[in-house]
């Protein structure tokens, strides 16, 4: 426990000497690592988000019975009680549903994206990473980039605490019956909140930089100001199409 701790506050605040002594490349496994344990703690960010939603929702939907058939059909056998194609036409032609569990089956179609984003956004940052270290004239290893943009993924796990925390604090006594104002009272709902989010943003690319910067210099055998340099335009990109 003591080793972790220690091996955790050097990779913080000492990125360039935690890779000096344990080269990027080949630290690549925990790296991955981090890009499946960040995918699932996106996975279950999404449903916990589908369950805050749900529950500030007090309303039902009227919507077309699914068990019952088109209406056209159920006109074309109304005399023939025997035929199988109309044995659903007693039944209600709308039904009520509630509201709150239909946005969180909405969410839950969505999950399939937590184990995908991360990953294609780790390997287009990994080969950013090594693309902009070549640019400055540094000797990366493909694997050692990689590695690096998996251990990004450790300041999104801070970020992504964060937005969760504050979205539950601020929509926990929130409570909707009208759905035509959901969007409009979430967003008031949110609004104080949006400079602590946006703060939260901030450190993290911050802490991303820092981290990266330090492990690039070790990767690709470049000073610290060519590496931050390296770093900065394609992370800055990132943020800047996250933003957008």
């Amino acid at each position: 426990m003591v080793t972790a701790v220690r091996l955790l506050r050097q990779l913080i605040f000492s990125p360039a000497s935690f890779f000096d002594e344990r080269p990027p490349a080949e630290t690549l496994p925990v790296a991955i690592g981090l890009v499946v344990a960040f995918a699932i703690a996106l996975a279950v960010a999404m449903a916990l988000i589908g369950s805050i939603l749900a529950g500030t929702v007090d309303a039902t939907v009227t919507m077309d019975n699914p068990d019952r058939p088109p209406g056209q059909i159920c006109d074309h056998h109304a005399g023939d009680s025997d035929s199988p194609i109309a044995e659903n036409c007693n039944e209600p032609e709308t039904i009520e549903r509630d509201a709150g569990a239909l946005i969180q089956d909405t969410v839950n179609d969505y999950l399939w994206l937590a184990p995908v984003v991360p990953v294609v956004i780790w390997l287009v940052a990994g080969v950013a990473l090594y693309g902009a270290a070549r640019l400055a004239g540094g000797s990366p290893s493909f694997a050692g980039t990689l590695s690096l943009a998996g251990w990004a993924t450790v300041p999104e796990f801070v970020r992504l605490t964060i937005g969760i925390g504050a979205i539950w604090l601020v929509l926990e006594d929130v409570t909707v019956s009208d759905l035509d104002r959901l969007e409009a009272v979430i967003e008031a709902a949110i609004a104080p909140i949006e400079p602590v989010l946006l703060v939260a943003s901030l450190v993290t690319v911050a802490w991303q930089w820092h981290l990266l910067t330090g492990g690039l210099r070790a990767d690709a055998d470049l000073s610290r100001a060519v590496a931050a340099v390296a770093v900065g335009v394609p992370l800055g990109l990132f943020t800047l199409l996250g933003l957008a």
